[in-house]
């Protein structure tokens, strides 16, 4: 049936499907959610040429790879792109592996007929004529300045966008020749354009419909998969503090083997003391069945520094108020410590009560909220980011949410992030790090486990 199908029927056919299913249809189109409904797998990759790849295996499981190196606008027509081969194109036999590769710049029949339905899906013609009609000017053209908002409310690309309004309605004005409009897209700068506009609610948006639609699983720390992010966990948390310690795997796994017997176990040097004391936090929030209740940041600030020679400081509240902070941050009194960890842990216990009914985007946004009033408070003299940051593994944790670290690439964005909470109220910035970095972890703990098996093999 769907063979004998334009893109576009078979795209109006699937926004129907979807209008049937949830009694209407919202813009951005999520097309994981397509994906995730369909019983498919999503994973994302560091593809070279490919922009996405589907297969069915020999379980009869879909399995749809995305190029995470792409702008989540692009991640998204391809994902719609896949959706089309699936319930088009991919041969679907149990014991029998099927799979379609999709090129960048692929002229193959198959492959155009994809990129026209996504297109379809993504920007119907009735909506995009609709919008189109709002912004046109006195000659019934469409500006590049209005056509950014339009590719906005979309969730696509400018250029996507600019080619569809071009060549379905014909409405914009000046040479549309494909070489001709992609030049004067790349003079426009979209790019440049949208971070004028400050156009970051789309992405908060994009992201978060992706990251809904992921199957989850925590790390795993009886696995070297477990071990390897642990590792890598450690060594950019100990760098965020201001601590370079390269030989974390070895300190770590000679303790583990060795544990008091360990060389480095009464060590006197910062660097491992710092490395084994956020071994044993990590240990504890990625393993314990304790219930997790936000008083019980004394008992984590313990096993943080449950390798330094003066344990007893450790777990107390701290005394005074004479606190430096990065940014403009002004922790609370020392003399109110306990009544806001109480009133923030009474919170988050209601939280918790109805964890089920979020999802994991809306899940997230509610953690950001906690870290940062947790941050806030500040409660400890030192050790409080690492604190916040075992503390908010752990809340991922509780909904199956693979764990995060602050690598290199995003130590600015996430000191940034909370200056924007601090400075603007702006919880945005933090929430999209947040799932970021859930989604590097996801792409991490792929890579861990195809070594793994290969090693295997």
């Amino acid at each position: 049936m769907y063979s004998r199908m334009t893109p576009a029927k078979l795209a109006e056919k699937t926004l129907e499907d979807i209008k049937s299913k949830y009694g209407e249809i919202k813009f951005p189109i999520d097309p994981f959610k397509l994906l995730k409904d369909s019983g498919v797998l999503i994973s994302f990759s560091d593809f070279e040429k490919l922009e996405g790849i589907i297969l069915n295996d020999e379980d009869d499981i879909t399995i749809v790879g995305i190029n995470r190196l792409r702008p989540w606008a692009r991640q998204r027509f391809t994902a719609a792109h896949e959706h089309c081969h699936f319930i088009k194109d991919l041969k679907k036999n149990k014991n029998e592996i099927n799979k379609i590769e999709c090129l960048s710049g692929s002229n193959d029949e198959i492959e155009k007929f994809a990129d026209k339905y996504a297109s379809e899906l993504l920007m119907p013609k009735y909506k995009l004529k609709e919008l189109c009609n709002q912004y046109k000017n006195a000659d019934g053209f469409i500006a590049f300045d209005n056509i950014i908002y339009i590719s906005e409310y979309f969730g696509v690309s400018f250029e996507s966008c600019v080619f569809r309004i071009a060549y379905t309605l014909k409405m914009i004005e000046g040479d549309t020749d494909p070489k001709e409009l992609k030049k004067r897209i790349r003079n426009y700068h979209p790019d440049k354009k949208r971070k004028e506009l400050i156009l970051k609610n789309n992405d908060f948006l994009l992201i978060g419909n992706a990251i809904d639609s992921f199957f989850y699983c925590m790390v795993d720390l009886n696995r070297n998969i477990g071990a390897k992010f642990v590792n890598n966990y450690i060594y950019y948390d100990n760098k965020l503090e201001g601590v370079e310690q390269k030989d974390v795997p070895y300190i770590l796994a000679d303790l583990s083997y060795n544990k008091e017997k360990s060389k480095f176990f009464d060590s006197k040097d910062e660097k491992i003391i710092m490395t084994l004391g956020n071994f044993a936090l990590q240990e504890y929030v990625l393993t314990t069945e304790d219930k997790l209740e936000i008083r019980k940041c004394n008992d984590l600030h313990k096993l943080l520094h449950s390798y330094t020679p003066y344990p007893e400081y450790s777990g107390n509240y701290r005394t005074d108020d004479a606190v430096i902070m990065r940014g403009t941050m002004q922790p609370v009194s020392y003399t109110k410590i306990h009544e806001e960890i109480e009133k923030l842990n009474m919170e988050f216990d209601h939280f918790l009560n109805n964890i089920d009914n979020y999802k994991v985007s809306e899940y997230i946004e509610n953690v950001v909220y906690f870290i940062y009033r947790f941050i806030k408070i500040h409660p400890f003299g030192d050790g409080n980011g690492r604190v916040s940051r075992a503390l908010l593994n752990w809340m991922l944790r509780l909904k199956n949410i693979p764990p995060i670290y602050i690598d290199d690439k995003c130590r600015n964005e996430y000191y940034n992030a909370l200056s924007a909470i601090d400075t603007d109220g702006d919880y945005i910035p933090f929430i999209l790090l947040v799932e970021k970095r859930v989604i590097n972890t996801l792409i991490e703990l792929h890579d861990y486990l195809f070594i793994e098996e290969s090693e295997v093999q």
